[in-house]
């Protein structure tokens, strides 16, 4: 015999009490992460770590279950790691918004939540220019989306061992109501660990058209994307986004590259990323 349903008055009583063990446990969290922000300090670790915060949200979905959609699961987490970057620091975000894609901004506001302070810039030089004078912490710029945009990449290849690198990639587990369709980079100092893909600026030598180095890059245990290439007289410098974790010494990347072996003038590594979940309505799944 089933049992009767219970009264809405019990339900919500209910719901009060469950939201009471929650603000406990965020404010447990909360003490924690301040413990987090003296160790960093102690250690000279980045505030910042995205590779950490893709591990957080793989486990997080892996082992969701019910009916609370995976999207606000993880809008949730993005607002609480947020606010756990400004627990830690003065922490401010430059974002390139051109007229064109204001989805931009949509994506930088989902990732870093309501807390972080963020500024609107009208070019990727902009906020590149914005980031190599200490005015912010980290910067979102859009993917390349065609070889006639803007090649705000090529900055990243000739800079120091601690200056700007891409370091995620955005939306990182489904774009929810953000606006647009194109993706955007998060370009910080470098952080602690590596991600799954690596992005690459490759320079070569002599007549190379892009469909030559798009076949190249394609088979072997590891493969290459073109995301843009820029053609001049004497050659080319294109953006290589490669599916593994992978330094400029690796031999994987020399095997990659044999083909136009002849032809590499120049490797620079610019950052490296943690492989986006498919959209969320599939990423509780795709974790397990």
């Amino acid at each position: 015999m089933s049992k009767p349903p219970r009264s809405l008055k019990t339900l919500r009583r209910q719901i009060d009490e469950t939201d009471d063990q929650l603000h406990d446990l965020l404010m447990r969290r909360a003490a924690l992460v301040a413990e987090v922000g003296v160790a960093k300090q102690a250690e000279h670790a980045r505030v910042e770590v995205p590779v950490r915060e893709a591990e957080i949200l793989r486990r997080i979905l892996g082992r969701h279950g019910g009916k609370l959609p995976a999207g606000a699961l993880v809008r949730l987490w993005r607002e609480i790691m947020g606010a756990a970057i400004v627990m830690q620091t003065d922490f401010s975000v430059a974002v390139a918004v051109p007229d064109a894609d204001p989805g931009i901004w949509d994506l930088a506001r989902d990732h870093y939540g309501s807390q972080v302070a963020m500024v609107a810039y009208r070019s990727p030089g902009e906020v590149l220019r914005a980031l190599a004078e200490l005015r912010h912490d980290s910067g979102i710029i859009a993917v390349p989306a065609g070889d006639g945009d803007d090649a705000w990449w090529r900055a990243l290849a000739g800079g120091a061992g601690d200056g700007p690198r891409i370091n995620a990639r955005l939306p990182f587990a489904g774009r929810g109501n953000a606006r647009g369709t194109h993706d955007a980079f998060v370009v910080g100092r470098a952080a602690n660990g590596i991600g799954d893909r690596t992005l690459f600026v490759l320079e070569t030598q002599g007549e190379l058209s892009r469909a030559s180095l798009v076949g190249a890059l394609a088979g072997g245990n590891v493969t290459g994307a073109v995301l843009q290439q820029v053609r001049g007289t004497d050659g080319s410098v294109a953006l290589i986004d490669v599916d593994a974790p992978l330094t400029a010494d690796d031999p994987r990347l020399a095997t990659l590259l044999a083909d136009i072996g002849k032809q590499v003038a120049h490797v620079a590594p610019i950052g490296s990323y943690a492989k986006p979940l498919p959209p969320v309505g599939d990423a509780a799944r795709a974790a397990k």
